[in-house]
């Protein structure tokens, strides 16, 4: 006859379990999980209290996440699809010494009969839309996380339709794995990841998969759904901003900042802005006053606007690159890089007028600037030129409201003549 055995991980005798229905196979739903399953609740003389059984619907909840009492949590991650167990549950692992009123006392022990039915992924995409689903394998350390910036080593295997297509030891800094050929929803699902995890990691739609850009060789389709099993098993842990010193915030605003250069040389421009901005979010509130950090602060800000800007306008997002260009200039209103690029940025967008008096205002900081003077002359011939269409436009435009003049006048003249013989006639006819 089966026993009652201790599922608690402290041993402790807080939960017991009675087998009364085997489950299938060896599976087990695991933390953040959603499980659906059957239940009736009684106090240990057998008085029932509740039963989802009795109300004809399935009762769903996230695993391990506190959604249920402490004993739900501890005995329904033991069970196997199809499982009936009966759950011993002490009042500490229950509704404690203030109970649920007034059906279930203080202190009280309870009894679960529990049917586990079936299990879903976790989601753990942004938006919750079900693009990134989780399932764990191994439960990893509690309360440890990577950080944006982090560091990882980790065993990655991916699969579509079944088929291996990535099977690697990794190393790299969260939000740089497309340099490892991954996808940007095996990063957002590692920033979710415990050390020592390994899990199961769903990935659908064009955001998290590769989109339109699969890997080449591997016959994936574009915006494929994709799975990969992911092992983390070290990362550095980064310091949140709050947390650096003055001396810290500069030394990772810096390597960021020298990072994207690099990515920039690459011809990545995504990784490239990342990095840039990742810099500016770093020392965007930094106000020391220690005069040598401030002007150190200065120098790394004001190069992360100009490349922010540089990469806006090699992407052809030109009011993105105006506003890195205006963040140079509210400190620096000669910075001639920041006014060329944000005079080159409104040519682009046919603010001519505009472009012309800032590529003005850089030859007066340097009259030797070819580069600028010749900008000058192709802008006035540019105005001079949209100038001729305009007058030839608006010399069109007024003949033809003369000519609609001229013909309302001459509709008019008709129309009087008209009136008149008619009304003649129709004297004459009268007398």
């Amino acid at each position: 006859m089966a026993e009652k055995i201790d599922i608690t991980p402290k041993q402790d005798g807080g939960v017991l379990k009675l087998i009364k229905k085997e489950g299938q196979g060896i599976v087990k739903p695991s933390t953040g999980t959603t499980v659906k399953v059957h239940y009736v609740g009684t106090l240990e003389d057998g008085t029932k209290f509740d039963s989802s059984r009795d109300r004809g619907d399935q009762f769903t909840f996230n695993l391990g996440r506190g959604n249920v009492i402490k004993g739900w949590d501890v005995g329904v991650a033991t069970m196997t699809k199809g499982e009936v167990a009966e759950f011993t549950i002490r009042s500490d692992y229950g509704y404690g010494d203030a109970g649920s009123l007034p059906k279930i006392p203080g202190g009280a022990t309870l009894v679960f009969e529990v049917e586990l039915f079936d299990w879903s992924a976790e989601d753990i995409s942004p938006d919750r839309d079900g693009s990134i689903l989780r399932t764990i394998i191994v439960e990893g350390s509690k309360n440890s996380f990577p950080s944006d910036t982090s560091n990882v080593s980790a065993h990655i295997v991916g699969t579509y339709n079944g088929t291996e297509f990535y099977n690697r030891d990794v190393n790299f800094c969260i939000g740089e794995g497309s340099e490892e050929n991954l996808p940007e929803g095996v990063e957002r699902a590692l920033r979710r990841f415990q050390l020592g995890e390994k899990s199961k990691i769903e990935l659908k739609g064009q955001k998290y998969t590769y989109g339109n850009s699969p890997p080449a060789g591997t016959n994936i389709p574009a915006n494929a759904p994709l799975e990969f099993t992911i092992f983390l098993k070290e990362f550095e842990k980064v310091p949140a901003t709050w947390e650096m010193t003055a001396e810290e915030k500069l030394a990772a605003a810096k390597a960021a900042k020298d990072r994207g250069t690099i990515f920039l040389q690459k011809g990545n421009l995504k990784l490239a802005f990342n990095k840039y901005k990742r810099a500016e979010e770093v020392l965007e509130y930094e106000k020391s006053t220690d005069p040598e950090m401030v002007k150190e602060r200065e120098v790394i800000l004001t190069g992360a606007y100009l490349n922010l800007s540089l990469v806006c306008s090699k992407q052809n997002e030109q009011l993105e690159c105006i506003k890195w260009c205006d963040k140079v200039l509210e400190t620096k209103p000669d910075n001639v890089k920041a006014l060329y690029r944000k005079a080159t940025a409104l040519l682009a967008t046919s603010e001519t007028r505009e472009a012309v008096k800032l590529f003005e205002k850089i030859v007066e900081v340097e009259p030797e600037n070819k580069a600028a003077a010749q900008q000058i002359i192709v802008c006035k011939k540019t105005l001079r030129e949209q100038n001729e269409r305009d007058k030839k436009r608006y010399k069109n435009l007024f003949a033809k409201i003369s000519d609609v003049d001229e013909d309302k006048q001459t509709k008019t003249v008709e129309d009087e003549d008209e009136i008149v013989a008619s009304t003649s006639g129709s004297s004459i006819s009268n007398a």
